[in-house]
């Protein structure tokens, strides 16, 4: 029996859903049939400026999403959510788990065994399968931990540190980048160039699921001071060889490359958006993203696709107001020097400011996902996709 493609499966569940709406089968949560005909390209009246070249476009809506300081990850064509705080700047962190299903909706799940509490943490998928939590806020203290949340059951484990582990200091505000199924780069933590001076800026993480243990490693490369900042692994441009590439958790729009890979060496995570990376390359060439390099910003979203890596969002530190971001840089690895590429709203309609959200990519959309929006203060539930006219 042939393979069904991509194409072929999202039709697939699309038509599932529209038999069980017709059936008379309600979304849970109470998430309205409209919102999700947006997620299969149809229209919807959440389209902020269809007519532009660019645009957002809400896919759905529900109270549960609506956190911040917390992960999001795809897993078997789903969304997990978790963690985070309901309200910002809290230090109360939540625990719970809730995954968005483009056919059935938004579900809080029950786990069979209670997870840790964190916000400011870092999250991988590791074998389609696993969410590896790495870090964060605990409540109390911040924390190196690791714990795995098994996606088959919904049981969480916290993992044991192996013989050989060398911990950081307490990680918050740090990223945890894959570079394959059981080894992970740990850059930056909260606090200031001291502690980075006095503990170590980068890390290598190994993880073995099946034996339940992690080890901290002390990596060669070093790091400037960051916190709320973001690291992917880019292709570099002109090379061939891999490399991480840091931006922003400080004062500063230069970015840093660090590590030297082969590609063979190292799973490069590219997200399968084809139609929207040729999306941007159009609007590069049309003069709509025009060369401009981002100033200082943290707490933002950089999600690779294609020869780009999109940074979007964030809070900017040139501002004492209005320092919520509703910017996207686009950095162009694809040609013999990386370029970066500004695509400014055109106006309030295709305008929207988060951070401290979440950025994924699930069924060739963009996705953003919580996070405060343009008071600073107060999480949304809303999903956007965002839109290349």
């Amino acid at each position: 029996m042939p393979r069904r493609t991509s194409r072929s499966k999202n039709n697939a569940a699309k038509n599932h859903f529209l038999r069980a709406v017709d059936k008379g089968k309600f979304l849970k949560s109470g998430t309205s049939f409209y919102r999700f005909r947006a997620f299969f390209g149809e229209k919807m009246s959440g389209d902020r400026g269809s007519s532009l070249p660019w645009s957002w476009q809400q896919v759905s809506s529900c109270p549960l999403a609506a956190r911040v300081s917390h992960t999001c990850n795809v897993v078997g064509g789903r969304l997990v959510l978790f963690g985070g705080t309901s309200v910002a700047q809290s230090k109360e962190p939540l625990n719970d788990v809730v995954v968005f299903d483009p056919v059935a909706g938004w579900e809080k799940v029950r786990c069979k065994t209670e997870g840790p509490a964190r916000s400011h943490h870092a999250a991988v998928t590791i074998l389609d399968r696993y969410v590896c939590v790495v870090g964060g806020w605990d409540g109390k203290q911040r924390t190196s931990a690791v714990s795995l949340l098994d996606t088959e059951s919904f049981s969480w484990s916290d993992l044991c540190p192996g013989p050989g582990n060398d911990p950081p200091a307490g990680l918050s505000s740090h990223t945890c980048t894959k570079l394959s199924e059981t080894e992970m780069l740990v850059v930056g933590r909260e606090g200031g160039v001291r502690m980075q001076r006095r503990f170590g800026s980068v890390f290598h993480l190994k993880v073995d699921a099946e034996k339940g243990q992690y080890e901290y490693r002390e990596a060669a490369y070093h790091a400037s001071s960051r916190s709320g900042h973001t690291a992917n692994v880019i292709k570099v441009p002109g090379e061939k060889t891999c490399a991480l590439m840091v931006f922003g958790g400080r004062d500063s729009g230069d970015y840093e490359i660090i590590g030297t890979w082969k590609p063979s060496k190292i799973q490069v995570e590219e997200a399968r958006c084809s139609d929207l990376e040729a999306g941007f390359t159009k609007l590069i060439e049309q003069g709509v993203a025009k060369k401009q390099a981002p100033k200082g910003v943290h707490h933002h979203t950089a999600s690779t696709i294609g020869r780009y890596v999109v940074v979007y969002g964030g809070e900017c530190f040139a501002r004492a107001r209005d320092t919520v971001c509703h910017d996207i840089f686009l950095f162009d690895t694809g040609g013999k020097h990386a370029i970066w590429y500004h695509l400014k709203p055109w106006n309030e309609k295709n305008s929207l400011k988060r951070s401290g959200h979440a950025t994924c990519i699930l069924n060739g959309q963009m996705l953003v996902v919580g996070g405060v929006g343009p008071d600073a203060k107060t999480p949304c539930g809303d999903i956007y996709s965002l839109k290349i006219n």
